[in-house]
């Protein structure tokens, strides 16, 4: 009996060790992920959203000709806008081994993990 309490104990021991190990990052409802997901991440990183954008030619021309982005038009680039920094992120974030890239203001806790911010080389693959 003892042998069993003990070998239950030593089981369970390791499976709740193993399980801090998987212990993945969090990030606020309604996140916005890039690629990769939050439930399964090793190499999390994030970007500074508003930077991304500002160096997107769609960013530019709403700004330029003063366009409202919630005009067809506007609509327009914005899709546009999006599926190019997904690209790049999704580009850069392959290039440097992250699983998981998110919006910095998403994530809210690591777990412990080391988290890159990917801004600036997002940036440069936008602009290449």
């Amino acid at each position: 009996m003892r042998t069993t309490k003990h070998l239950t104990l030593s089981i369970f021991l390791i499976l709740f060790s193993c399980a801090s190990l998987v212990a993945q990052v969090k990030v606020k409802r309604g996140a916005v992920v890039y690629t990769g997901s939050a439930s399964n991440t090793s190499a999390p990183a994030t970007v500074d959203e508003k930077k991304l954008r500002e160096a997107t030619p769609e960013w530019q021309t709403i700004k330029d000709e003063d366009i409202d982005p919630s005009s067809a038009r506007g609509k327009q680039l914005i899709v546009k806008m999006n599926k190019r920094i997904r690209e790049a992120v999704k580009s850069v974030a392959s290039n440097e081994s992250r699983d998981m890239v998110t919006r910095k203001k998403d994530l809210t806790d690591a777990q412990g993990k080391e988290v890159v911010d990917l801004t600036d080389k997002v940036v440069d693959e936008i602009d290449s």
